[in-house]
């Protein structure tokens, strides 16, 4: 029942991303999730027994930090955007205690991959076609048009993009590292549907021109290629290169509509970088530092950029940690941050191929989180990666060799052990 309702919300939450079907989600997804959140604590009290970690502790702490914060600054609290904070991070902790195996995980990756695989070809097809229900806007600077598919905008469609191609490699990373296949006709059809949903998934990427999103794929690539064979490295980097060399005339002012406007007899400093990034920053910056103590310690609501009464100024953000600085304060911050700092500490602690494959993962979010709005804010591709993110857990509970924690009863703890060694397959 709990593996069924999960494997629907991988399927639903790509399906969900699309422009119309999004208010639909926001009604059917929070109900599957409470649905699934209910289910998976009845199992654990009939069972009496549930998977925690340190990483769950600091969930819960983080889930009741910001839901305190709400109702103290209620004001400037949006319910929808506490929703859309919260439920990503506590998806991890339902996906270790539902996935029992490394098989099973791979099915939920496929239903992932299925769920995107419609908007991604979708949406390929349309750009392909210059539909103008595909067309996000038309830069001024540059007169480059930027396309946003079937989502609903450019940039929900280069992040969905970038983690759709990142989920495709995982999904072969673990079946090399799985139990060896048959290579029949079949497979060779299924793996050539994948390749082609990779490439309509570069060219999503590509035409919806979100740079941070090209850069976290790129970050992503490097990393796991270099740790996983160095030659396959320098021989994709040394073809990447020269292609974009070669290419630069089609992409460069594209990517840089900076350049554009310098065309055009505009100065663009440093600070204006990046759609005035670092102007940006600066900004939110000076706001926090004006505020008062306690609006420092607790954040000025959740959802909200508006600052605190009318003498204060807009925060724009453009960066998930100082949105988080400025919505949940430094105690909500910091608690973010420790998360994060376990979690890496999980992945450390993985074996093989598929190790490298999420530290490459956890270095691209993270970055991406830095330079834009994206694995926090936008639920449509920070659900699915915390829920990726799981299989490091169940990962260690399918090694004996690992040290796993489990909340029993002395009446459920020896039928709990047992159950995580029959899982061990």
């Amino acid at each position: 029942m709990e593996l069924f309702l999960l494997k629907l919300v991988a399927l639903l939450r790509p399906l969900a991303s699309m422009e119309y079907a999004e208010t639909l989600f926001s009604i059917l997804g929070v109900g599957l999730f409470a649905l699934l959140f209910a289910a998976v604590l009845m199992k654990a009290a009939l069972n009496k027994s549930l998977r925690l970690s340190a990483v769950d502790g600091v969930i819960v702490a983080f889930a009741v930090w910001c839901i305190a914060i709400s109702g103290i600054y209620y004001e400037g609290t949006k319910i929808a955007e506490v929703v859309k904070l919260l439920v990503p991070v506590l998806s991890y902790t339902l996906v270790k205690n539902i996935i029992p195996d490394q098989q099973a995980y791979r099915s939920l990756l496929f239903w992932i991959i299925i769920g995107f695989a419609v908007p991604t070809l979708v949406s390929a097809l349309l750009i392909a076609v210059s539909s103008s229900t595909a067309l996000d806007i038309v830069n001024y600077w540059t007169q480059v048009p930027r396309w946003k598919g079937v989502y609903t905008g450019a940039h929900s469609f280069g992040h969905s993009m970038t983690l759709f191609f990142i989920t495709l490699v995982l999904f072969f990373t673990l079946r090399k590292t799985g139990e060896t296949e048959q290579h029949t006709i079949s497979t060779h059809l299924a793996n050539t549907l994948f390749a082609l949903l990779g490439i309509a998934a570069l060219y999503g990427l590509y035409m919806s021109q979100v740079r941070t999103a090209v850069l976290g794929l790129l970050i992503f690539l490097c990393i796991f290629s270099l740790a996983v064979n160095k030659k396959v490295f320098l021989i994709g980097a040394t073809t990447f290169v020269l292609a974009a060399i070669a290419t630069s005339s089609y992409w460069l002012v594209a990517f840089n509509p900076e350049l554009g406007a310098e065309g055009r007899g505009v100065e663009v400093g440093v600070i204006n970088i990046g759609s005035g990034r670092p102007n940006l920053w600066l900004n939110d910056i000076r706001v926090f530092a004006e505020r008062p103590i306690d609006a420092k310690l607790a954040g000025a609501g959740i959802g909200n950029r508006s600052g605190i009464g009318e003498a204060e100024g807009q925060v724009y953000g453009h960066n998930d940690w100082l949105e988080l600085l400025t919505q949940t304060g430094l105690i909500g911050l910091l608690l973010f941050a420790t998360l994060q700092i376990l979690i890496f500490k999980k992945i450390l602690r993985m074996k093989g191929r598929e190790k490298y494959a999420f530290i490459a993962l956890f270095i691209a979010v993270n970055f991406m989180m830095f330079v834009s709005n994206s694995y926090v804010w936008r639920i449509q591709v920070g659900q699915l990666y915390y829920m990726m993110l799981g299989y490091i857990e169940i990962r260690q509970t399918l090694n004996p060799k690992a040290v796993h924690t489990a909340i029993t009863t002395d009446q459920g703890k020896s039928n709990a052990l047992d159950r995580y060694g029959r899982g061990t397959g």
